[in-house]
């Protein structure tokens, strides 16, 4: 059923609304591992800690992710976007009196459980506002929220941290997740009843959204790229300072580029897979992954001597793959599984793919520190 004219001119204010809310979290969620070497050298953290560090942060994802699913196929997205996002920037303030990894598994934690309610609500919302023909473009354009904060996070914070400590920045992110709250709240509108009925699909609860091999597949593939992305995000800014002696800044000046391209990959594969493949999810995802692990292997070719051009080069092109598909498996999986139990089955996926981030980053760290 097509969206009147009015709505049709809406539905993209409120994508930007809610896109606006995510990248406020994104800057602290990701901004954490852009602190990653201050934190590590004031709290005197093991390179097998800060993968613990990470896992931590998304362990909380892990166990929320299906119950923000079903809060918002039960509560509506504009309530859960809202407060996740203002309770993000609350409990990120609570890393001002912390004094050692003891004391940041509690506030990493909760800030995982509040995390965890950005994507599901804000995939419902695409699954509501956007037709089929142009849900790749719209999925991507509001997952580049991610990369975007991620950017934003690597290109100010490490400078404010740098300046006024790294607690000071943190706490300075929060009040921006929690003005980006206020913001969703009183400015987003979910979209009428009508405009979901034509692709509901079939009420089905975690169950039976197991039981069917696409879904299955989906979740095997995020909990590996889920990982590699994580192990991209926590380690490349220490593998750059330590194996190729770049400084702090030109370290986290990369991990922003890679941020940039991951915003840019979100949209081109969401674009490609509607304009080029006829709004066929699989066939893109497959080139991502491929494409994604052959830049993975050029990597380990690293050395001392490789060249700075050649580092920004693979950076980039990690960020466009690495950090790129996310909005696209959201797409697929919530035409999957219709908009009735989109949230469900996104936080089921999501699941999925923060197990991988919370098992293969510790497991990388551990291989690395003892090789």
């Amino acid at each position: 059923m097509a969206l009147s004219s009015q709505n049709s001119k809406e539905r993209w204010f409120f994508l930007f609304i809610a896109t606006l809310s995510q990248v406020s979290m994104a800057v602290i969620h990701l901004g954490i591992p852009a602190l990653i070497p201050l934190i590590q050298d004031e709290l005197k953290l093991s390179r097998t800690e800060v993968g613990l560090l990470t896992s931590v942060l998304n362990g909380g994802v892990v166990v929320a992710a299906i119950a923000a699913g079903k809060a918002a196929d039960r509560f509506g997205e504009r309530l859960i976007i809202a407060y996740g996002a203002m309770a993000c920037g609350i409990i990120v303030m609570g890393m001002n009196w912390v004094a050692g990894f003891a004391t940041l598994f509690p506030v990493l934690l909760l800030l995982g459980l509040a995390t965890a309610t950005s994507t599901p609500a804000g995939s419902k919302a695409v699954a509501g506002w956007f037709h089929a023909r142009e849900r790749g473009t719209a999925m991507g354009l509001r997952r580049m929220a991610i990369p975007l904060g991620g950017a934003l996070a690597a290109m100010t914070l490490p400078s404010v941290a740098l300046r006024y400590g790294w607690r000071f920045a943190l706490a300075f992110a929060g009040l921006f997740a929690v003005g980006m709250g206020l913001a969703a709240l009183f400015l987003y509108k979910e979209p009428p009843i009508s405009s979901r009925r034509a692709e509901e699909g079939p009420v089905v609860g975690i169950k039976g959204l197991i039981q069917r091999r696409n879904i299955r597949s989906v979740i095997f593939f995020v909990f590996i790229l889920g990982g590699a992305q994580w192990c991209y995000l926590a380690y490349m800014e220490l593998y750059l300072t330590e194996t190729l002696g770049f400084s702090i800044r030109l370290a986290a000046s990369l991990l922003a580029l890679g941020q940039i391209c991951g915003v840019g990959g979100r949209v081109f594969w969401g674009f490609l897979s509607d304009r080029f493949f006829s709004g066929r999810r699989k066939p893109t995802l497959l080139v991502v992954g491929f494409l994604a692990i052959l830049m993975t292997l050029w990597t380990s070719l690293f050395s001392p001597q490789t060249s700075s051009g050649l580092a920004f080069l693979v950076v980039a092109l990690l960020g466009l793959t690495l950090l790129g598909w996310n909005g696209l498996y959201l797409a697929f999986v919530s035409e999957l599984a219709g908009s009735r139990v989109a949230g469900m089955a996104i936080g089921l996926s999501n699941t999925g793919a923060f197990l991988g981030i919370v098992t293969l980053p510790p497991i990388f760290g551990f291989i690395v520190d003892h090789s």
